[in-house]
C-alpha cells in the first residue's frame, strides 16, 4: 500500500482537518482539567462519528474491549480488597516491622509502593499509602513530603514493571498483543534497577532529616495501633485475595494454558474471578454493591479515547505523524530515542492514558512502515518513557494527583518548586537508566 502523507488529497480535506482539530482541542481541555475528562473524550467520540469519519458500528468496533474488560475486572477486585482493609493492614505491618524508624520508613514504604504498584492500580496504592504515611508522620513527627514523593515516584516505576501495573501498559499490551510475561521479562529488570537508583537518590537527599526519631514522639501511643484491627471484613479479604491470585495465575500461565488448548484472554483473566465473586459471593458481597462503586468514569473515558484516536488512524493522521518523525530520524536508534524522550516529556505534563493510546497507533504504523525492526522495542521504550516521565511533576500521573490532592485536603500546602526539587532527581536518574536499558536491548536485538 502506498503511504499517504499530509499532502495527499485523501488526507487534506475538511473532515480530516476537523478530526485533527477535535483531537487537539479535546487533548488540550484534558490538560486544562476544568471539564471532566470523561465528558471530553465522549464528546470527541460522538463528534467524529457525527462528522462521518465512521458510523456508530465502526466506532464500536474501534474500541479495544480487551482493555475495557480487563480494567473492569481489576477495578472490581481491587475495590473488594480495599473494602476489607487489606491495604491499611499491609502498611501498618510494615511500619511495625521497621520499628517505626523514620529512616527505614523513608526507604521501605517506597519499596512497598513499587511492589504493590507492579500488580495493583497505582491510584489505589497511593490512596492507602498516603493515608498511612500521613498518620505515621503525625505520630512520628517527620516531614511527610519526601516520603510521599518517593512513594509516588516508586509507584510509577513499579507500575512500569508489569502489564497490570499501570493503565498505559494495559493499553499497549492489549492493543499490540503483548502479555504479562513479556512485560515481566523486558520491563521489570530495568524498572527494578531504576527504582533502586531512585531510592538511593532519595536516601542521599533526606538521610540527615530522617536519621533520628523526633524527641517529642510518644512511642507507646503508636504501639497501641494494632495492624490486625485494620482488617474490617475477613470474608472480603479472602474473596479479594483469591480473585487477585486467580487473575495472576491466568495471566502468567496464559502461554501454558493456550498450549493445552485452553484459550485465555486478558480481559477474562480479571473478569472471570471478579464476576464469580460478585455472583456467588452471597449477601456478604451483594450488600456492598461493588459494581456501583467502580470507577466507571475512567472506563467511559477509555472508550471515548479509543474512538477519537481511531478516527485519527482512519484519516491517516497517525500515519502522517509517523512519516514526519521518520523523516527527522533516519535510524532506528534515533527514532526510538525520540519516542522514549518525547513520551517522557509529554507525560510529565499531560495524562499518560491518552498519550499511551495515541502511541499504540504510532507503534503499529512504525512497524508497518519498517521504521523499526519490531514492535517490541517501541513498546518497551514507550511504556518506560510514559510511566517514568509521569514521576516528574505533581500532575504527571493519576497517582501523583491522588497524593497531591490528599496533602492539600489535609491542609498541607505543597509548592510545585518543592515537589520538583524532590521528584526531579529521582525521576531523571530513573529515566536515564531506563534509556540505557533500551539502547542495550536494541544493540543486543533483545526485544
Amino acid at each position: 500500500m502506498t503511504v499517504q502523507t499530509l499532502n495527499s488529497p485523501h488526507v487534506m480535506n475538511f473532515v480530516c482537518f476537523l478530526t485533527f482539530v477535535t483531537f487537539i482541542v479535546v487533548f488540550g481541555l484534558i490538560i486544562w482539567e476544568k471539564i471532566p475528562r470523561m465528558y471530553l473524550a465522549l464528546f470527541g467520540a460522538v463528534f467524529v462519528v457525527a462528522l462521518g469519519v465512521f458510523d456508530i458500528t465502526q466506532a464500536i468496533a474501534v474500541v479495544n474491549w480487551e482493555t475495557i474488560g480487563f480494567l473492569l475486572g481489576m477495578l472490581l477486585l481491587i475495590e473488594i480488597l480495599a473494602e476489607s482493609g487489606f491495604f491499611r493492614w499491609v502498611s501498618l505491618v510494615l511500619a511495625r516491622a521497621l520499628k517505626y524508624q523514620p529512616l527505614k520508613i523513608l526507604i521501605f514504604f517506597p519499596v512497598l509502593s513499587f511492589i504493590l504498584s507492579a500488580f495493583i492500580n497505582s491510584i489505589t496504592v497511593m490512596v492507602f499509602l498516603s493515608v498511612i504515611t500521613y498518620e505515621l508522620s503525625k505520630l512520628l513527627k517527620f516531614d511527610l513530603l519526601p516520603v510521599i514523593v518517593s512513594e509516588v515516584v516508586l509507584s510509577n516505576i513499579g507500575g512500569a514493571a508489569t502489564l497490570v501495573g499501570d493503565p498505559p501498559n494495559i493499553i499497549l499490551g492489549t492493543v499490540l498483543g503483548f502479555g504479562f510475561i513479556d512485560f515481566l521479562v523486558h520491563n521489570a529488570p530495568i524498572a527494578i534497577i531504576a527504582g533502586g537508583a531512585a531510592i538511593c537518590v532519595s536516601y542521599m537527599m533526606n538521610r540527615n532529616k530522617f536519621a533520628r526519631l523526633h524527641p517529642h514522639v510518644e512511642l507507646e501511643e503508636i504501639k497501641n495501633i494494632v495492624p490486625r484491627s485494620q482488617i474490617t471484613n475477613h470474608y472480603l479479604l479472602k474473596c479479594g485475595l483469591t480473585g487477585i491470585t486467580v487473575a495472576l495465575i491466568l495471566l502468567i500461565g496464559k502461554p501454558l494454558f493456550e498450549r493445552l488448548g485452553i484459550p485465555v484472554h486478558i480481559s477474562t483473566a480479571s473478569l472471570l474471578p471478579a464476576f464469580a465473586i460478585l455472583t456467588f459471593g452471597g449477601k456478604k458481597i451483594y450488600r456492598h454493591h461493588f459494581i456501583r462503586r467502580i470507577d466507571s468514569e475512567s472506563l467511559l473515558f477509555f472508550i471515548g479515547l479509543f474512538i477519537l484516536i481511531g478516527a485519527l488512524e482512519k484519516r491517516f493522521i497517525i500515519q502522517a505523524s509517523v512519516n514526519y518523525l521518520a523523516s527527522l530520524f533516519t535510524t532506528s536508534g534515533g527514532f526510538i530515542s525520540s519516542i522514549f524522550w518525547g513520551s517522557s516529556i509529554f507525560s510529565a505534563f499531560v495524562d499518560n492514558v491518552p498519550l499511551a493510546m495515541a502511541m499504540s497507533y504510532v507503534i503499529k504504523q512504525s512497524v508497518m512502515d519498517r521504521i523499526v525492526p519490531a514492535a517490541g522495542i517501541l513498546v518497551w521504550a514507550t511504556s518506560l518513557g510514559v510511566d517514568l516521565g509521569g514521576t516528574l511533576t505533581p500532575i504527571g500521573a493519576s497517582s501523583n494527583v491522588v497524593a497531591y490532592s490528599y496533602l492539600e485536603k489535609n491542609g498541607i500546602k505543597v509548592s510545585w518548586g518543592r515537589w520538583l526539587r524532590l521528584a526531579l532527581p529521582q525521576g531523571i536518574i530513573a529515566l536515564v537508566i531506563s534509556y540505557l536499558g533500551i539502547l542495550i536491548k536494541l544493540h543486543l536485538n533483545f526485544f
